[in-house]
């Protein structure tokens, strides 16, 4: 099996090869969900799959959520996302943290959501009588159970909480059970990668190893899935995907992308990435991606306005160093086109 084709078949798949279509959008935002909103934004601003589209899809989920056609909730170890409205019994399913006991706060902030209806953290605290802090806490730890549900409909930081299966009774909150859910956000996050090991899947969803190691053998004894070990390392594919991998004749395109914090192909990378750059003082910004490969990062600090872009590391040999620095270099210039900031060092040395 080749790691090129691989690449390949992942860079297509997420649409970073040709980009999607409006029409086309939707099947590929429910591929890649839950979506997070990009790491370095305003609070409030709208996912986006970023490098994927032909069209500004921003301004498409922001109109999404609006309506609801997208929610919002805490998946994957509590991080806010979006899904498509339908979908949201599969995530619940999976990523739900149920609550084995309540504490004070949380039951006086339900009780006043059951009782009294839908408002926001000041109106909730005004009538509890709790701190702001004491609120959020107990809201959040309730969004992570899918009791509560944030309506977040814009950028406005007046946002209502409602109780969850209440507001939205339609919809089959019985659909999954959490084994199966599991198994189907693994499917679904080896199919848009194609290929992908334990560490990757964990990155992505924060599953438990041991909930990883049961759903890959349920998905693995369905011949769903096949374990494979190859130089590249030891993984697992989709049982149908085997013929597609090795028909694949087309190069990765030599492209760079330089990477949001949450880039879907960050997150499916996170741990890896932790491991492989060295602890800094400075701020990861970005990964940078060449030809379907993570080979370096940005590192700076996050200002509220153009990021100070302090130093460009590619993790490669010196002949590589030299000979991407023009494309990396440039690719950063794009991404910050029209900001009054500029990267300063390109591996260490001033630029």
């Amino acid at each position: 099996m080749n790691y090129e084709s691989i690449k390949y078949l992942r860079l297509k798949r997420q649409h970073m090869i040709e980009p999607v279509s409006e029409s086309n959008y939707d099947r590929l935002f429910k591929d890649m969900s839950p979506v997070q909103t990009q790491f370095w934004i305003e609070p409030g601003s709208p996912p986006e799959l970023l490098y994927r589209c032909e069209f500004d899809d921003a301004l498409t989920n922001d109109m999404y959520r609006k309506d609801r056609t997208i929610i919002k909730g805490r998946f994957q170890g509590g991080n806010v996302a979006y899904c498509f409205f339908e979908d949201l019994p599969l995530y619940m399913a999976a990523f739900a943290k149920p609550i084995k006991r309540f504490t004070e706060h949380e039951e006086i902030v339900l009780n006043i959501l059951k009782n009294e209806g839908a408002m926001d953290i000041d109106l909730i605290k005004e009538i509890s009588g709790l701190l702001s802090k004491e609120v959020s806490k107990a809201l959040q730890k309730l969004q992570k159970a899918f009791i509560v549900y944030e309506d977040q409909l814009d950028k406005e930081r007046t946002r209502a909480f409602y109780i969850l299966e209440e507001e939205f009774s339609d919809l089959d909150f019985n659909q999954y059970t959490k084994e199966t859910a599991m198994q189907e956000v693994i499917r679904k996050f080896i199919h848009m990668n194609v290929y992908v090991n334990e560490d990757m899947i964990k990155s992505f969803t924060k599953f438990t190893n041991k909930d990883i190691k049961l759903s890959l053998e349920a998905l693995f004894d369905a011949e769903i899935i096949i374990e494979v070990d190859e130089v590249f390392g030891q993984g697992y594919v989709l049982t149908d995907d085997i013929e597609e991998i090795m028909a694949v004749n087309s190069e990765v395109p030599d492209k760079v992308f330089i990477l949001d914090l949450n880039d879907y192909l960050v997150k499916s990378n996170e741990l890896i990435l932790k491991d492989r750059f060295a602890k800094s003082d400075m701020k990861t910004l970005h990964y940078v991606m060449k030809k379907g490969e993570i080979i370096g990062r940005v590192l700076g600090y996050f200002r509220y306005g153009p990021n100070d872009l302090e130093d460009l590391e590619i993790d490669l040999d010196e002949e590589k160093i030299i000979e991407y620095k023009h494309p990396v270099t440039q690719a950063l210039k794009e991404t910050y086109k029209g900001q009054e900031t500029a990267l300063k060092k390109y591996c260490g040395k001033r630029i």
